[in-house]
């Protein structure tokens, strides 16, 4: 079991999506202090939520807690939402026998006016003669718990409940589990073993046959006593006990792939321990054709087939015993005490396919923290919380040489925040070349905190980033002339909305940018995004930007 302290947020918002199971309830009438909305206006000063009309969110403020599942509903569940308070909230989740969850802690939280995620995996486990449990209650996508067993017998609505202040609701689903079996075994699995080593199921073919027998459930154990470098090809039918969507989960400590009825459903692949791989198919009700192929490999083996249907937890077509716990690895993590850590890492973005191979990482001993990528000069994380995660760096051989967020993260631009255009009109590059940009180091004060000096088109510039309470402030200083207009891109996103002079709420109230209310601005669409824009001024060969990032 990890815990941690117990989180509190404090946000302000906007779009409310329901599962089947929940959308049905809402029909009934809400309680008096629980009204729908089309959306949140204004910034994150409000003490109250000021609303649009719509049906897009559910916004309550003190009273009766607003019922997300009623006592009668399957106590096993995976509940998510996206959830905004005003300034000063306090309110919980109740879950069944009136276990409260406290959504009000200002060490995950991001600033008032943005929005949070809920996640909440709860399992009833009264039939097994054991406590429920709270599988997983994550913030922000930081695990806070897990695995924490609850002192009450499980009983009572899920709801959520306001004390003080307001809040919005929006992306509200919540899944109940059945613990029913979806599909199971016809008769005898048959097995192949071969002898040799082999990356695919087509390499099997002239090979030697070690052992052909039965088993009545997957599991590698079957090839106990054989050599080490050897593959197994399992066949048998699998009976999907109703007509529907299934989805198969393929766990395995070597090389593993899945067949169904001839096609191949899960690709075959190398994969540790913990890390599964998924494939879903409609089948008719009966019998279907499986087969599974895994080869031994070095690390610890094991072999695992798990089969569920919507609203089922997942089913085991394997024997416990074939697919061991991961060996536990614990987490190696860096936490800057009296000074600023800095940290050289490789780091992967979300959907980018290479890593960026020279990044910086600013750990504060205030809390917040961030990534930069000295090739571009681009921020490219921003976090608060714990610092960092440096398992992938630091454990055995560390080959992938990652280090990852360990808080409430929020993603920014990948290109440099500075670029001389030819006109407004020119789009921001993807990338800079060294032509263009060349890093020529940072210096540090005493406390640890960097600034980092570089060349661009021409002009020196320094940049200053600095820790705050709610965010980032950042000072670009250039010296120089260019060939063209130097502009700062202070913010980029999917949408840009001013709440208020000089603020602005990025990518839907994922965070604001902070600029001085004077300063003209330029705003812009391109390449799908909104644009904000800031001309540096140079006089006297010198000029400087500051803005702050906050969430």
């Amino acid at each position: 079991m990890r815990t941690f302290p117990p989180f509190k947020l404090v946000p302000v918002l906007a779009g409310l999506l329901f599962s089947t199971t929940l959308h049905a309830q809402t029909t009934t009438p809400l309680p008096a202090n629980w009204q729908h909305a089309g959306s949140i206006a204004g910034g994150g000063d409000q003490t109250m939520l000021k609303t649009t009309a719509g049906t897009a969110l559910l916004v309550g403020k003190a009273g009766e807690p607003y019922l997300i599942a009623p006592a009668t509903a399957p106590s096993d569940f995976h509940l998510t939402m996206d959830i905004l308070m005003a300034p000063g909230t306090t309110a919980r989740l109740i879950l069944p026998a009136g276990k409260p969850v406290d959504l009000t802690d200002k060490r995950l939280s991001k600033a008032p006016g943005l929005w949070q995620t809920v996640d909440v995996r709860y399992r009833n486990q009264t039939g097994l003669s054991r406590k429920a449990m709270l599988e997983k209650l994550a913030f922000n996508g930081v695990t806070v718990t897990e695995g924490q067993t609850l002192p009450e017998t499980p009983a009572g609505p899920v709801g959520l409940s306001v004390t003080n202040g307001s809040v919005a609701v929006r992306n509200l689903v919540y899944k109940p589990f059945a613990a029913r079996n979806v599909a199971r075994w016809t008769g005898p699995l048959h097995y192949t073993i071969y002898d040799g080593e082999s990356a695919t199921r087509d390499e099997l073919a002239g090979k030697k046959i070690l052992k052909q027998d039965t088993t009545s459930a997957l599991s590698y154990e079957v090839a106990f006593g054989q050599p080490r470098r050897y593959a197994v090809l399992f066949t048998g039918k699998m009976d999907a006990l109703q007509a529907g969507a299934y989805t198969f989960e393929l766990n395995q400590g070597g090389i593993a792939g899945m067949w169904l009825d001839g096609k191949e459903l899960i690709p075959t692949a190398y994969h540790d321990l913990g890390q599964p791989s998924t494939g879903t198919a409609t089948l008719t009700a009966g019998p279907h054709d499986i087969q599974v192929f895994f080869a031994r490999s070095w690390p610890r083996p094991g072999l695992g087939l798990f089969v569920s249907q919507a609203g089922t937890r997942p089913q085991p077509l394997h024997t416990l015993s074939s697919l061991p716990d991961p060996a536990p690895v614990g987490i190696i993590s860096v936490t800057p005490e009296a000074k600023t850590q800095l940290i050289r890492s490789f780091v992967q973005m979300p959907g980018e396919k290479t890593k960026r191979t020279h990044s910086l990482s600013v750990g504060s001993p205030a809390g917040v923290h961030y990534t930069l990528d000295l090739n571009q000069m681009a921020l490219l994380q921003a976090w608060k919380g714990d610092f960092a995660n440096v398992t992938e760096m630091w454990h055995e051989r560390g080959e992938p040489q990652l280090l990852t967020p360990m808080g409430t993260t929020v993603r920014l631009p990948g290109q440099s925040a500075l670029m001389v255009l030819t006109n407004e009109a020119t789009a921001w590059p993807d990338s800079l070349d060294e032509s263009i940009l060349q890093y020529k180091g940072l210096s540090v004060d005493k406390q640890g905190v960097p600034t980092i000096n570089y060349e661009l088109a021409g002009m020196t510039v320094t940049d200053a980033i600095r820790a705050e309470a709610d965010g980032l402030r950042r000072t670009l200083q250039l010296a120089g002339t260019a060939d063209g207009t130097t502009y700062c891109r202070v913010a980029t996103g999917t949408s840009l909305e001013e709440v208020s002079k000089g603020l602005y709420a990025v990518n839907d109230r994922s965070y604001y940018i902070r600029v001085d209310p004077n300063t003209r601005m330029k705003r812009r669409a391109s390449k799908g995004n909104q644009e904000l824009l800031l001309p540096v001024s140079m006089k006297n060969g010198s000029g400087s930007v500051q803005y702050s990032i906050m969430f």
